[in-house]
């Protein structure tokens, strides 16, 4: 176990799922995931082997357990954003900003739980989660495209698929630091390509 990976004390014992979480990210932040293993994270967590397989079938489902925490976080920044009723191309920024926070709080761990998180997840449940997603959004393009505030010579749910890809790309570049340019020029470059994109077409 690395030296600065120390034990979990003073939590409830009804919250040894939580712990078993907190010290598995913690380590394998650390380490990795092959180098981390069941007995180190209990150790960790403060509890008992058995309690970790009550709650987990193996390590490999820890992946889902985490993906699981960030999905649900994304999808409530999605879902605040598609309720404020403001134009789509009005509300890239803010959506780009909040999902690079995201992706930092979460850089640590990012290629453990990517295979089941909603943007990038190449399972069956993050495919779910994108359809469901995409189809919520295209009912933003549709409202946006009624109101002419967007082109309408393409489909809703494929400007979904389009306009989702860039703001997830983006935001992805900056909590990962992928890119020399600042965060703002980033999410304003970000905002300036969608509205072009989206915009009207002339007749």
């Amino acid at each position: 176990m690395p030296e600065t990976t120390k034990p979990l004390r003073g939590r409830p014992p009804g919250d040894a799922r939580e712990r078993i979480l907190q010290a598995a990210r913690q380590l394998i932040g650390e380490a990795g995931y092959e180098a981390t293993s069941v007995p180190q994270i209990v150790d960790v967590a403060g509890v008992a082997q058995g309690t970790f397989y009550r709650y987990f079938k193996s390590k490999a489902e820890l992946s889902k357990a985490f993906a699981d925490i960030f999905n649900e976080q994304l999808m409530r920044k999605f879902d605040e954003a598609f309720r404020s009723q403001i134009p789509m191309f009005e509300m890239m920024p803010t959506i780009i900003e909040q999902l690079s926070k995201l992706f930092q709080e979460y850089h640590d761990i990012m290629p453990f739980l990517e295979e089941h998180s909603m943007p990038f997840g190449t399972s069956e449940y993050a495919a779910d989660l994108r359809k469901k997603h995409y189809a919520r959004m295209a009912t933003v393009i549709t409202r946006d495209q009624q109101n002419g505030l967007i082109r309408n010579d393409i489909a809703p749910e494929l400007l979904a698929r389009l306009g989702g890809g860039v703001m997830t790309n983006l935001a992805r570049m900056v909590a990962l630091e992928e890119n020399d340019q600042e965060p703002a020029e980033i999410f304003m470059s970000g905002r300036a390509f969608v509205t072009a994109a989206l915009a009207p077409q002339e007749k």
